[in-house]
Parts: C-alpha cells; structure tokens; sequence
C-alpha cells in the first residue's frame, strides 16, 4: 500500500506572514503549509477531496512536496511525527496541520523522521548512488585498501564525464573508506560551488566541515584540529603560489602541516597539459589561451609538499593521462557519454525511476562552408580551412573604454552571410551546391528551435567576441537576442563570467526575447555549468580532442525541475553541436575513436559506431544533409590524403612528447646519451635537455614566488622554448622516416613497435640510422606518443589499403584482416 506524506498551501495563506524564536534567533518567513497524509497512488487526489467543491479545478493550489513515507528497513511512518519533529523546532502549527514553516524545513523534518538525521533546513538533499557511482567506489575502495601498504601512496582515476556526479560519489567514498580529513585540489576554481554544495546540501555528510580560502584562519584552524571529519578546498594556483614576502600564505598553512586521508585532483586533465606545449594545437592562440585560461602544471616535487595517504584524480578528458601511462588498467575507472546514453535507454529498475532521463541526447551537424572558404587557410603545419582565420578580427578604434572599443572582422561581408546562412539564407553559391531538399539550419528549422534559444559560441578570440557583438546588436534578426560578451579580463576569470550569462538568460525569459546568445573564446568551457545552453556554435580551429570535447559537452548538461509532485520537467531533452568546419570536427571524432580504442581493445570503426549509435552525425556537404556512419566518419576524416598529406602528418611534433618529465628521464641514462650523440638527428637532444630541464624548474618556481618573470627570466624562457623546439624538429625529422620503413617492411600486420624491435630491426636501422636498443630505451621513456602514432598509423594503413585495392593487390575481404599499430594490432 501506498503511503506519502505531501505539502500544500492555498492562495491567502501562502502570503500570511509569520515569526517565530528560536533560542536567541528571531526567524521570519511568509505562508502557512499544510502537511498531511494519504494512502492514495497520488497526493492529488487525496488534496482535492479534501478542498471539495472551493477549488473545483486545483486552481489556486500548490502542492509543494510528495514523498513516500517509508524507512530503509521497510517500516513506514505517519504525518503526526513529521508534525512532533517540526514543533520541536519551535515551528507553529494552527488548525492541526497547518505550520508556519519553509518547504525546506519540512523536507528536514521528513528527513528526520525517515532516516534518523539531525534537522538541518539547509541539508535537504537524500537521492542515492546511481549504479556506476556505486562500482566506482567499490572498486576505488578496494584498490586502496590492496594497495595501503606500499610505498608511495596508491593513485586513481576516474575517467569520468561531465555529470558523473564525481563529486558526491567522492564524498561518498571518503565515506566508505572512514576518512575524516580530504584536501580537494583543483586546476579549476571554478568548481566551489560543486564540492561545497554537495558536502553541505546532502543528508548522507551531515557532521561533515567545508573549508575554503574564505573560511577565517582561526575557524580554519579549531576545524582541522577537531575530530569532526573536514574537506578543505584550494586551487593548486593559490596553494603554490607565494606570499610577498616568499613565504607561504597563511591562509594555506594548514594545508602543509596536515596528513590528509586523501588528496583528490580534480579537472586534472589540465595538469596533464603540463609540458604537452597546448601553443602545438593552436600556435596562432597560444597567447590568449594563456589570458582566458591559465593553466600551470604543478610539478611532482611541489605536490610532494602535501602528505597524503591516497590520491584520487578526476578527469572527464584524460587522454594524455591514460595513453602515457601514469595508471594501470586497475587504477582506472571509466564512464562515458556512450555509457550514460546506453544506460538511460536500457533502465529497467522497476523500483526506481531512470535517473538518467534529463541528461540529454546530443547530436552533431557540420556543415561544409564551400569551396570559397579555402581562401581562409592558416600557414604552417596545419594549413587547409581554419574557422579561426575566418572569423579573425581586430580591434580598429580604443574608444574611451580599452575592452569596450569599436572591433571589425577582417572579412565582415563573408561573416554577415554566415550569419544569414544560419537563417537557412544560402548565398548565391551555397544554393548552387543545394541539389536535394534544403538542410536544417540552426536558426531556421523548427527541430532547433527550443535548443537554440540559449546557445554560446566558440570563437577565436576576445576581438572576434566583440566583433561578433557589434555585428549581432545591429543584426535585424539577432539583435532580438540577450549578447553577451564572456571573453576579455573585464568579464573575469572562471565563475566570475557566469553571473552576466544568468542575468542575460534571465532577462530575455522575462522579457520576452528570442532568447540568448554568449560569445566566448574560452571562459565557461570547462568547470562550470549553464542548464539552459542547449547549443554550441564552433566558430574556432581547436587542434585537441580534449579542448573540443570539453567545450561540446557544455550543452549536454541537463535542464530539468522536479515539481512537489516529483514530477520530473525535462526542459532539454536534445542538444546540438554546430560545426562549420567538417574535416576538422570529424578528424577530431576519428581521432577520439582511436583513442577510445585503446581503452576498449576495439578497431576505431567499432568504437566509433558505439559513439554514433548515441551521438548521430549529420554533415551537409554536396547540397543535403545525411547522416553519417562509422566508415563515413573515417572517410571524410581523411578525405584528400594523399602522400603530401601523410608525410605532413608524420612531421607532427604532437607525435612526441617533448617536455620536463621525458627529458630529465633520458637524463638519467648516461650510455644512452654518448649514443644519441653519434646521430645527427638526436644530437640536439643532448645538448639542450640538461638545459631545458633545470631551465623549466627554475623558472616555474620563480614565477610561482615572484607572481610575473623578470626580463632576463624572460628571456631564459624563450631560449629554453627555443631548444625545445630544437629537439623536437630533429625528431621529427627521424620520425618522418618511419613511412620510409612502413612502405619497405612486409610484416603489416604486427605491431610497429615489435616490428622494429623484433621482426626487422637491420631494416629499421638502415632506414633510420638509430639503434634498436636505444630506439626501444627512448620508446619505454615515453618519448613518442602511443596514441597519436596509433592515429597516424591507422592513417597510414587507411591510404595504403585504399592504394592496394585499386590496383587489385589486396584482398577484397579485409573485415577480418589484422592491422598493425604502434603498439598493438587489431582486427579490421
């Protein structure tokens, strides 16, 4: 039988006001609720026999809350407690159920009653672990209590994306695992808001502390010295960074001085750009990346400053992490997007609604801006189409305000017809391309509509914000929408740029605008939530998976409210990635399925059609628009390669990983050294790795100490970025030689790495002028980077199957055929 405890109040009474003292508080509040009791499926029932023929319609009524009045062990309890916990509160009651009293305070007084909490009106929340929250636990739980013993403190991963709950289900586990002091680090401080909200809002922490930088010294202090347990939050940006006098803040002290249970990383990803140099993804935003978003690497030795007796990182993107290496395969716990799609779809708890339903389906169109667009193509190594180039803007006039002044695009004609493209108005040569029925644009089809209304888009750089502003305000269409600028120092740093974004999304639901748009080339791309952005616009050439799935992601957060009745309103079931760049969006696609291919031991066509089957992909190319499979993913990924292309693609410095950590290890073998000496591509990294190596911590803990380099310091700077550049051009230029090998060797079908080391090691030496022995020494020190070797291998082989085919020397049947990578093979 059912039983539910449920909350009303009428119109009248939910305006009477009301005060009450409790001990020396004085406490005020407005409305009467009535709490009461039913056995029927559904308090609405029960209410309208209640009111009988005064609100014939329910109009005028209110229900505020309905819960299922039944403890964990199956016993069930009755409104009267619910009354005797609030009374003993000091709340008023009048006409027998009627309370002066918040719907917060009942929800805390039912908590009470039902799972036996203290009354805390602040501490409401009670829903439980979702399945995967419970197996990342379980099996974090049991890695560190096997693992408590060693030397160094046990680490962990939770490769986990956005909306996981990463940290509710970490509290839960410092829960499990008895701890009573944690230290949450993070590279985003952004992220607060989250971890305080959790600990504070949950009835499952009550007992628990939150401590932040605002938290006064001496509260700080009785805290950690108390035996209540305590989570203290700092961002490693703070933490490292030093006092003016060189010391280390006061504030951050305590920190030093205690052992702590667990340190938890949180956004580590952006720890893992560490010495990855982000300027090789984007060279011509290097600059600004670093003003939008510092992101700074703590060295190990710093982190060695805090004790810790575990380690627990939180990544939702940690490629790098994961192919280098820093975590066995026990040590990490995966959830993806494809994961949580599949688990929404095949739900099948009776006992338990889908707690899945509000995190929505995304889906990616790209449209293909035409051949014209090739006229906007970057220099270098990434030459062909850069959205980046053909949005580029300046600032043309400084007006009175620096950020404020008047800014042009370079082309402001061609992006004025973009902006009217995304209207469904072609130009005269996209309706020349348009051969079937005219594609779904963003601001023209019906299907967009409720998900467009709030949107952000990614552009390349504060001017081009400003820019796009201008154009927008004056737009006869767009100028009906909220702009709002979330870019340049004015708009801050991290959460500081969400409260204009919330007051704009605000103002155009009460004022009737067609809704909102934000500009951002970087603020709000990662660590902070908008429920109501329901679409990104890529406007910007991002060279990383990473960058680019963490901004797509932003829109899939859900957008839903529970009504008193815990009826669930999805307001956003569907999301959209907008992208006008197709070769680059869907390289970067194939790319993440490589990748995922590695986790998965899977071929990145199967991996890929995982994806797909919950992330469709449309690309409008041609004059229609069709939705696109695996094959066709990878197809157009690498459409137009030819050998150019390739031998592009092996001149890549993102295939080695040339950075603090590699060089100080190859320091460390002196034989190795006197070797590489002897060959003109590796002799560079000798000279100059002892150089970049003390160079690099030199100067990262005089910038941490002094807040800003000086100009000799500076200088420093350049010539060890210099060297660096240095030792990766010759690798590059060894590394440019493996096609050289791949085409000679016949063994295809075995992993690279042992076919150099194994099956034809004269050839290779022949081929490369480097030895076997230091060749495997150099690979095991993570020299090369294994997943961007596999892609640009797969590349390889894609192109040399497609050249064999055509001239009949290969099999037709290849599905089964064994490829070989870098270092692993696969099937297909």
């Amino acid at each position: 039988m059912t039983n539910l405890i449920y909350a009303y109040t009428i119109a009248g009474k939910d305006a009477e006001p009301w005060e009450r003292t409790v001990g020396k508080r004085r406490e005020t509040g407005t409305g009467l609720i009535k709490i009461g009791q039913t056995t029927k499926a559904k308090a609405r029932t029960r209410i309208k026999q209640q009111l009988g023929t005064a609100y014939p319609n329910m109009e005028g009524v209110e229900i505020l809350l309905e819960e299922v009045a039944e403890r964990a062990d199956g016993t069930t309890f009755t409104d009267h407690e619910v009354h005797a916990a609030l009374v003993m509160e000091g709340v008023r009651c009048w006409g027998g159920e009627w309370f002066e009293v918040t719907v917060e305070e009942v929800r805390a007084a039912i908590n009470k009653v039902k799972l036996g909490t203290p009354f805390d009106p602040k501490r409401t929340e009670s829903f439980e672990l979702r399945p995967e929250q419970t197996e990342a636990v379980d099996l974090t739980a049991a890695y560190f209590r096997a693992h408590a013993c060693e030397k160094h403190p046990p680490r962990f991963l939770w490769n986990a994306k956005m909306r996981f709950g990463k940290t509710f289900t970490a509290y839960q586990l410092a829960q499990r695992m008895g701890w009573k002091r944690v230290l949450v680090l993070t590279y985003k401080p952004a992220v607060l808001d989250a971890w305080r909200d959790d600990l504070l809002r949950h009835v499952d922490f009550a007992g628990w502390h939150f401590v932040d930088r605002e938290t006064p010294l001496a509260e700080a202090a009785e805290r950690l010295a108390g035996n209540a347990p305590v989570v203290r939050f700092v961002s490693f940006q703070d933490l490292f960074g030093k006092a003016p006098d060189g010391q280390v803040k006061a504030h951050n002290e305590s920190i030093l001085a205690t052992k702590w249970d667990c340190v938890v990383i949180d956004e580590y990803h952006f720890g893992a750009w560490r010495d990855s140099a982000r300027d090789l993804y984007d060279p011509t935003e290097a600059k600004l990346a670093e003003v939008e978003e510092p992101e700074e690497w703590v060295t190990d030795d710093e982190l060695e400053m805090v004790t810790a007796a575990n380690l627990l990182y939180l990544s939702g993107t940690p490629f790098r992490a994961i192919t280098g290496g820093e975590f066995t395969e026990d040590a990490i716990f995966s959830w993806t997007y494809v994961d949580e799609q599949s688990a929404k779809q095949h739900w099948d708890d009776p006992g338990r609604s889908n707690p899945y339903l509000d995190l929505p389906r995304m889906a990616i169109y790209t449209y293909d801006l035409g051949s014209e667009a090739l006229a906007y193509a970057e220099d270098g190594e990434f030459s062909g189409f850069s959205l980046s180039e053909y949005f580029k803007a300046s600032k043309v006039d400084e007006g009175r305000d620096a950020e404020r002044g008047t800014y042009a695009f370079e082309d402001p004609g061609r992006v004025s017809e973009f902006l009217e493209m995304l209207r469904g108005k072609l130009s005269d040569q996209m309706k020349m391309q348009v051969t079937a029925k005219k594609a779904p644009f963003p601001y023209e089809d019906p299907v967009f509509t409720a998900a467009i209304e709030h949107s952000v888009w990614y552009l390349p750089g504060v001017a081009s914000c400003f820019a796009m502003r201008d154009l927008l305000e004056t737009h006869p269409y767009f100028r009906g929408f909220e702009i709002v600028v979330a870019a340049g120092r004015a708009a801050g740093q991290g959460a500081e740029a969400k409260p204009p974004v919330e007051a704009a999304i605000g103002k155009a639901t009460r004022g009737g605008s067609s809704g909102s748009i934000t500009l951002s080339c970087g603020k709000l791309m990662t660590g902070v939530t908008v429920p109501e952005w329901g679409a990104i616009l890529m406007l910007r050439s991002l060279k990383s998976p990473e960058t680019y799935f963490q901004a797509a992601f932003r829109v899939q957060s859900p957008w839903s409210y529970l009504d008193g009745e815990n009826n669930l309103d999805v307001r956003k079931p569907s999301c959209y990635v907008f992208e006008f760049d197709p070769n680059r969006a869907l390289a970067l696609i194939a790319e993440y399925g490589t990748q995922l291919s590695r986790e998965t031991s899977s071929t990145p066509s199967k991996s890929l059609g995982k994806l797909l089957a919950y992330l469709p992909i449309f690309g409008f190319t041609g004059g229609s628009m069709q939705q696109l499979d695996a094959t066709e993913v990878l197809d157009w990924a690498t459409a137009g390669i030819g050998a150019a292309a390739l031998a592009r693609r092996w001149d890549s410095p993102l295939l080695v990983d040339v950075n603090q950590r590699t060089l100080a290890a190859i320091l460390e073998h002196p034989e190795l050294l006197r070797t590489l000496e002897q060959v003109e591509d590796f002799r560079a990294l000798v000279t100059n790795a002892e150089h970049v190596v003390t160079s690099t911590k030199v100067l990262t803990k005089a910038k941490r100490d002094q807040g800003e380099l000086d100009p000799d310091q500076k200088r420093q700077q350049r010539e060890s970025s210099k060297q660096i550049r240095e030792i990766r051009e010759k690798l590059q230029k060894f590394l440019a030689r493996i096609p050289v090998f791949m085409y000679a060797t016949d063994f295809r079908e075995e992993a690279l790495k042992h076919v150099i080391e194994s099956l034809d090691p004269a050839l290779f030496e022949r081929v490369t002028g480097l030895k076997i022995e230091d060749f495997k020494t150099l690979s095991d020190l993570g020299l090369f980077n294994a997943a961007r070797m596999d892609a640009a291998i797969y590349q390889f082989r894609q192109f040399e199957r497609a050249s064999l085919e055509y001239t009949e020397i290969e099999a037709s049947n290849t599905e089964e055929r064994r490829v070989g990578l870098w270092n692993r093979t696969m099937r297909g």
